[in-house]
């Protein structure tokens, strides 16, 4: 009995087990347990790729971090997250196509999310997309009625898509919110200039200086606006009362100086734009547009208004006092009024200011050269070539320096080292071989001298300084007398009334033996100028064409004049 019990015990429970394998309420209960681990594994490396693919994003290894975004994609489509993220890389990488196709996706996937609204219609307003960038920010403005931003973009994409009238409404609704600010003011008054509504657009900026009647700004808005729409009285009130509100206003004290100069007060629109000038405020490139017709005018017509002018660079100089262009236009000015020693002053001030102003340095050399202020040159130029160790003119006026300072070998030196520099001037090449020849010649070393005159003559056949005293110094060393006339005939052509030509090609005449011809080409100098040389020269021609008495008066005035 208890053998068959424990038999049918064991019968049952194998049926129970066969019974529990094949009921199908277990076994959904099993296919549900595998998906939940399924999913628990998906949620597992979906975490895993989108914290990997951050990591990789900070660290700005975007394409690394693209893929594995890509990945979190794959497993789960439906989050918006990373087509957020992918939008920001190819924003950020200026594909802006792709941008826009991941920022929609993470848009419609949640669209109420702001973060992914707003860089939706960031996209779409980037690619264009003008309608429809509207509509995000009009969804935007439903969501949050009482965010300032959304209205401002708004307003900015109807600009863009030429709603201009939507627009106005738009910057309204902000000043429904916010009230009458500078900010809505002036985005309107600018709409209404586009659309030419010079009116409307004055009063924009009117019924905000009623609130705010100090905003210096507005007021020379407003008179631009006026000027606009040609109501020049109203303009002009509007600048009289700004200069009363801020006397330091130098944008409206310059505009009062054109209105004074239209109605020809020229008292009041010199004084208007001295004040201008004045102002520190006023940005300095605006008053060098304003000087630098003025200066045209003087150097090109001669006007007399040259003490306005200078007034006004004086102002500029002691206002900007370390603006380059305002000292430069200064020493400009000098030199051309032939203040030459101030002149000086100021282009050393611009060079101060930037020694690589090559222009500056040139300009001061040659007032240098031309007050024969050879120390000065000599000192200066040796500066400038320290920062232009390859421009050769600086090694011509150096070496020039030199020559007049009677160092013939360092002018001889110094001609040496710069004539190699010369590329494609021609004139400067043979300006620098005379300068060469003269040296040569003083330290007689005359076959050096004459091919240097050569040279220089190869380089500029015309060049009348030279041909003159190439044949002067052959004459006085009784050598190629006939190239001498030849040369020296070739510059009277050219300057028949230059007496130092006329008095070189009398005195070859005269080695020449051709007394008669040589006097009358002496009397043309003699007549032009009085010289020293001239009278000596004439006293030993006539000497020679027997006339002692006319020779002896002639060698009395050379020894009263200096040489």
């Amino acid at each position: 009995m208890r053998k068959k019990l424990i038999i049918f015990l064991f019968f049952n429970f194998g049926f129970l087990y066969v019974y529990a394998q094949s009921n199908p309420f277990n076994l959904l209960l099993e296919k549900k347990k595998l998906n939940v681990e399924e999913k628990e594994k998906d949620n597992y490396l979906y975490k895993n790729y989108f914290y990997s693919a951050l990591k990789e994003k900070s660290l700005e290894n975007y394409d690394q971090a693209t893929r594995f975004f890509e990945k979190c994609i794959k497993l789960n489509k439906n989050q918006p997250q990373p087509y957020y993220e992918i939008s920001q890389i190819y924003f950020f990488q200026s594909n802006f196509t792709e941008s826009l196709k991941y920022s929609k996706n993470a848009y419609l996937l949640n669209k109420e999310n702001k973060w992914y609204a707003l860089f939706y219609a960031e996209n779409l307003f980037t690619n264009k997309k003008f309608d429809e960038s509207i509509n995000v920010y009009k969804d935007l403005v439903k969501q949050e009625p009482e965010n300032e931003k959304y209205y401002i973009e708004l307003a900015i994409c109807l600009i863009y898509n030429n709603e201009l009238k939507a627009a106005i409404d738009t910057y309204n609704s902000i000043e429904e919110l916010k009230g009458i600010n500078n900010f809505t003011s002036v985005q309107k008054h600018k709409i209404f200039l586009e659309l030419k509504d010079f009116k409307s657009a004055a009063n924009e900026l009117e019924r905000y200086l009623q609130k705010n009647p100090s905003d210096i700004q507005t007021y020379e808005m407003l008179s631009d606006c006026y000027i606009l729409d040609n109501n020049f009285d109203k303009a002009f009130e509007v600048l009289k009362k700004l200069t009363e509100i801020n006397p330091g206003s130098g944008g409206a004290h310059l505009t009062l100086s054109d209105f004074y100069l239209q109605k020809n007060n020229t008292q009041e629109y010199q004084k208007e734009l001295k004040i201008a000038f004045r102002s520190k405020k006023l940005d300095v490139q605006t008053k060098i547009k304003k000087i630098i017709p003025l200066l045209t005018e003087m150097f090109e017509n001669d006007t007399t208004s040259t003490d306005f002018v200078e007034d006004l660079c004086e102002i500029l100089v002691e206002v900007h006092p370390e603006d380059e262009m305002t000292n430069y236009i200064y020493a400009d000015l000098l030199k051309t009024i032939k203040n030459i020693d101030k002149s000086i002053v100021y282009y050393k001030k611009v060079i101060e200011i930037n020694p690589n102003q090559r222009d500056a340095w040139l300009d001061m050399l040659f007032l240098e050269l031309q007050n024969k202020s050879i120390d000065s040159l000599i000192l200066d130029s040796e500066k400038a070539l320290d920062f232009f160790p390859m421009y050769p003119t600086f090694y011509y006026l150096h070496a020039l320096a030199h020559f007049y300072n009677k160092d013939y070998l360092k002018s001889i030196d110094f001609i040496k080292k710069g004539v190699s520099f010369v590329v494609d001037n021609p004139t400067l090449a043979s300006e620098m071989y005379s300068v060469l020849g003269n040296a040569y010649n003083e330290i007689e070393e005359y076959i050096n001298s004459d091919n240097a005159y050569e040279k220089s003559l190869y380089f500029l056949p015309e060049n009348v300084t030279v041909l003159n005293n190439y044949a002067y110094y052959l004459s006085l060393r009784g050598e190629n007398l006939d190239k001498a006339k030849k040369m020296s005939k070739k510059t009277i052509e050219m300057f028949p009334t230059e007496a130092n030509y006329l008095d070189t090609y009398a005195w070859i005449l005269y080695k020449l033996n051709k007394y008669e011809e040589a006097k009358q080409y002496m009397l043309k100098a003699i007549e032009i100028s009085e010289s020293k040389t001239f009278y000596i020269h004439m006293s030993k021609i006539l000497e020679k064409l027997g006339d002692i008495q006319e020779s002896e008066k002639y060698k009395l005035k050379s020894e009263e004049l200096e040489d």
